[in-house]
């Protein structure tokens, strides 16, 4: 019989369900005995799986023993690894989904947890986002109403997640997002943005703040931290045009960025290189200037990537000859 700190969870899994009265039952054993071995971690979620009925109480304790198990007990204390990394998504993710929301919200909560972690673990919870707004499955979308619930629409829970993964993998430091990152940002606005569709006001503002992230970093500016760059944009104003709301959401620019000086550039270049040593998992180099080079060459610019071009070049934040190039794309005078 499977125990953990002496509960019987076999018990559980026959009847297929988990009671208050048995996540009481463990949080005592823990408190006698907080530490927790890998079979112990392994036991745990995958009682989460063979139970669908289950107490309110349950998700929460799983998010904290696992995150602890993590971050604390398994060593090195505090952040994740690759090879953590890869632990966790193989106990998550058979399949490359995860499979239900409490392990979604565990792996959130972890990654909100952790000093540092890999890109890759960063992207594998963008990927279980971006594939419930695009194709419209999994977890996220389980018990959701009409609203939100089909194929290229997202919710505010939704940008939400995204925003708090994103600003999770930058933590403190001033970096701009990744390629990876953005290509996943990229993909969703491109299925939010269909004809017809109505984009919220949440994500106009979130991609906006990421597009023009990538950008002024490309053009020598020195970033502000994720949490600063990517922070909501709150307005009860009606704006007349698109245009309008994009430039109100860019509207601290000149605040949250500057020209990146010779030291700025070389701090920026060791953050990314201490990630890589302490996550052991290198970041993949970009291609210098690959989204400005994109957005110049792109025929059907979505109208946030539109917008955010006008704006960069109206405010001179970019140069004279990227905004005539980009507003000759979009049909418009020079």
């Amino acid at each position: 019989m499977r125990v953990v700190k002496s509960v019987p969870v076999e018990d559980f899994e026959f009847r297929g369900s988990i009671k208050d009265s048995d996540v009481a039952r463990m949080m005592r054993a823990f408190a006698e005995d907080p530490h927790i071995h890998e079979n112990e971690a392994e036991t745990l979620l995958r009682l989460n799986r063979s139970c669908p009925i289950q107490a309110p109480s349950w998700s929460g304790f799983l998010v904290d023993v696992i995150a602890d198990y993590i971050l604390n007990q398994s060593g090195p204390e505090g952040y994740i690894t690759a090879e953590k990394s890869r632990w966790l998504i193989a106990k998550l993710a058979s399949d490359g989904w995860i499979a239900n929301r409490a392990e979604f919200d565990l792996l959130v909560a972890i990654l909100g947890k952790a000093r540092w972690f890999p890109l890759s673990l960063a992207t594998f919870a963008l990927d279980q986002v971006a594939g419930a707004v695009i194709h419209g499955f999994g977890p996220l979308r389980a018990g959701h109403g009409q609203q939100g619930a089909v194929p290229g629409t997202i919710g505010e829970g939704e940008i939400a997640l995204i925003r708090v993964i994103v600003n999770a993998f930058g933590g403190d430091s001033a970096l701009p997002l990744t390629q990876q990152e953005t290509e996943i940002l990229i993909g969703v606005n491109k299925a939010v943005s269909g004809a017809g569709r109505t984009v919220p006001a949440a994500w106009t503002d979130l991609f906006a703040k990421a597009m023009t992230n990538v950008i002024l970093s490309e053009h020598g500016y020195a970033v502000p931290p994720r949490a600063v760059a990517l922070r909501p944009w709150v307005s009860e104003a009606a704006y007349t045009t698109f245009d309008e709301q994009v430039a109100a959401s860019l509207g601290l620019l000149r605040q949250d960025y500057h020209r990146q000086s010779v030291e700025e550039r070389a701090l920026a270049r060791l953050e990314r290189q201490r990630i890589e040593i302490v996550t052991g998992e290198s970041i993949l180099p970009e291609e210098e200037g690959w989204l400005t080079q994109r957005l110049l060459e792109s025929r059907r610019r979505s109208a946030v990537e539109a917008a955010v071009l006008d704006h960069l070049g109206r405010e001179c934040l970019i140069g004279e000859g990227f905004e005539r190039q980009g507003m000759a794309r979009d049909g418009k005078a020079a």
